[in-house]
């Protein structure tokens, strides 16, 4: 299916359930990236996964696109989520040539396939919440009108090269391992953050001021602070106003004062790996957890070629919860990758009919369908759902 070739220059989302009419939606390499490497049995494989996740993204941006939803995709072959051309390799050989020694000990950069990780639509703006693109910019081949971007941490960054500032703006709580790289000092997760019309639920469980700066850099905004992970779309979500689904972590305490009066449904027995969960628990040892496909246990090869290559691709499975990640297309449909009985029902009470879609492999990414997606113009504006 043939991706759509036009900016986005048009932006309205305060909320993640409004009618949804704009939408971007994740891309990976084609499966031609692969061609050159010399196992075969590794280069099927790879392959394989290639398509069938090309396969279904398209499958998804269909029934986006029956459902009145205009799709825009990320280009192909793009490691740069401003979707700009410098960043293409067409084959791995082309990767390991322009990055030389160090191609491998960095290995090669995940594809745009999660929009939702680096932006959040707000309002009119969409955010850009991390830092290490914004010297792309100007790139004319980039899918966004600069006109609607916010490049948050671009001043911050600028003004840091040139020493204006020594410490970034954001204090990071320093429990998680990925603080002993300062880069990430000078970004945060996009799903850190849920819009519910004038106010923002704000994650503070990695960062302990994001909460002061969000509200300081866009005042028209209230907030109300949990912390649940920092990545909370895998978390928790909201369907419709006065509906919460969560993971068996959190509970209706939780929500009383950022959610007052709100139905929680908590997922207490998650189906995450349907009925690959036997496979799972015997062979993720192999992977630490972070990863699963089902030909790995009988080919190491893919393994190490995982770990070295494509460390950047995986993230940590076992802690996913799918059924959470949704994608509302109204308040009365939302898309899901996975049947679950108590989110089903949940849904049903409050009149909302779960759609449920193919990703093979989400367990390999370790990617919901909300990652894979970021709604930029939804119907409606800012409202106060709590007076």
């Amino acid at each position: 299916m043939d991706s759509k070739k036009y900016q986005v220059n048009k932006v309205n989302a305060y909320n993640g359930w409004d009618p949804l009419k704009q939408v971007i939606l994740g891309n990976v390499f084609t499966p031609e990236f692969f061609e050159d490497i010399g196992d075969t049995k590794l280069r099927d494989l790879l392959q394989k996964i290639l398509y069938e996740t090309q396969e279904d993204l398209d499958d998804i941006q269909k029934l986006l696109e029956d459902m009145g939803v205009d799709v825009v995709r990320m280009p192909a072959n793009n490691i740069n989520p401003m979707g700009t051309s410098r960043d293409a390799y067409t084959s791995f050989t082309e990767f390991t040539a322009a990055e030389g020694r160090h191609g491998q000990a960095r290995g090669i950069p995940k594809p745009c396939l999660t929009p939702r990780d680096d932006f959040l639509t707000l309002g009119d703006k969409i955010l850009y919440t991390t830092h290490m693109w914004n010297d792309f910019v100007d790139d004319t081949n980039k899918i966004f009108n600069p006109a609607i971007l916010d490049l948050v941490f671009q001043d911050a960054v600028q003004a840091h090269k040139s020493g204006i500032i020594t410490e970034p703006p954001l204090k990071p709580t320093g429990h998680s391992p990925q603080f002993a790289d300062k880069s990430h000092h000078w970004g945060f997760w996009a799903p850190a953050v849920h819009r519910v019309g004038n106010r923002l639920i704000i994650d503070e469980e990695d960062w302990s001021n994001l909460s002061e700066f969000l509200l300081n850099r866009y005042p028209e905004y209230e907030g109300a602070n949990v912390a649940i992970g920092g990545h909370n779309d895998g978390s928790m979500n909201l369907p419709r106003p006065g509906l919460v689904v969560c993971g068996d972590w959190m509970g209706p305490e939780d929500f009383k004062d950022t959610l007052p009066g709100w139905d929680v449904c908590v997922i207490s027995t998650p189906n995450q790996m349907a009925s690959d969960w036997g496979p799972w628990c015997e062979e993720k040892i192999l992977t630490d957890g972070r990863w699963w496909h089902p030909e790995a246990k009988e080919n190491p090869e893919l393994v190490k070629y995982v770990d070295t290559w494509l460390n950047k691709w995986v993230g940590q499975a076992e802690e996913s919860i799918f059924e959470v990640n949704m994608l509302a297309v109204n308040p009365e449909v939302s898309l899901s990758m996975n049947y679950q009985p108590e989110v089903h029902a949940a849904l049903k009470k409050h009149g909302v009919e779960g759609v449920y879609c193919r990703f093979r492999h989400r367990n390999f990414w370790d990617g919901g369908l909300h990652c894979l997606t970021l709604d930029t113009y939804r119907e409606g504006g800012m409202q106060d759902y709590f007076k």
